[in-house]
Order: structure tokens, then sequence, then C-alpha cells
């Protein structure tokens, strides 16, 4: 995978990504080989994450196969952890790119005391999901997250 090293202007992913590289970015996780790995702003669902792919491109179609299949497994690596840490009853998984149009996978866990777990999770307003953890909570659960991911993940940069 050769990830594009410049980002594109105007693109908020790639903002985001270029906050990461120069550590400004408190949210972040892990480093991948295809994607940076941030705690989502969405923490009713304990444990959300996002996967930023590294290559700026609208469409998982525009990827070369290789870098499409690398993000991929990323994406059941990661969810894979985040399962070992908060262990749901079910893993959402949703690339959309509506409104972000760079390559990106919400990995969403759901819990069976959630009344509206058998729904997507729109169906909840926007202003209950996003529910900001306290401050050592959201260190522990973003330190378990990286120690999973490393075990899973040879070449993750955890800091």
């Amino acid at each position: 995978m050769t990830p594009d090293n410049a980002t594109t202007a105007n693109c908020g992913i790639c903002a985001i990504i270029d906050r990461i590289k120069a550590g400004n970015f408190h949210d972040h996780i892990a480093e991948l080989p295809g994607c940076y790995v941030i705690l989502g702003d969405r923490q009713y669902y304990r444990g959300y994450c996002v996967l930023l792919s590294k290559i700026h491109a609208t469409e998982l179609y525009l990827m070369t196969a290789e870098d499409a299949r690398v993000l991929f497994d990323e994406v059941r690596l990661v969810a894979e952890a985040i399962a070992a840490v908060v262990t749901p009853w079910k893993m959402n998984y949703e690339c959309l790119g509506n409104s972000e149009p760079h390559v990106h996978w919400h990995l969403l866990p759901r819990y069976e005391t959630d009344e509206l777990r058998r729904g997507p999770i729109w169906m909840r307003a926007e202003s209950e999901q996003k529910v900001s953890l306290e401050e050592n909570d959201r260190l522990a659960l973003i330190a378990s997250l990286r120690t999973e991911i490393a075990a899973r993940c040879s070449r993750a940069i955890v800091k």
C-alpha cells in the first residue's frame, strides 16, 4: 500500500489526518498500514471508532483492489479489537461518505440494553448519540483499544 503523503484541500477527513500527523488529535488510537483509527464522538455506542483511509479516495472502487483489501482487513481487525474490549451484542459497519467524501468506516458496537438495537443508529436522535466520556474513562478506553489493536497487528503504531 502506498498511502498518499499529501492531503486534499477542503477535505474534513484529510484535515483530521493532518492533525493526527501533527500530534494534535486527542482521540487518535492507532495508525495501521492503511488507515488511522480514532475514537468516535458517539460514545452512546461505547467503543465506537472510525477508520480513516490514508488514501484520499471518494469511493472504495476508486482504490486499487489491494488497497481496498488492506483497508477491509483492518476494519475486521479493529472490529475484533473493539469487541474484545466492550463485548457488544452486535457490531454495525458503515462506509457512507455522503457528508465527507473520503473513504472511512464507522464501527458501532450495539448492546442488548439498547431498546433500538434492532434498528439503524439514525433512529436515535443525534443529540442522544453524541455522548462524551469522562476523561479518565476515555483515556482508559483508548488504552484498552490500543492494546487489543496492537495484539492483532504487529505493524500498528500506538502512542
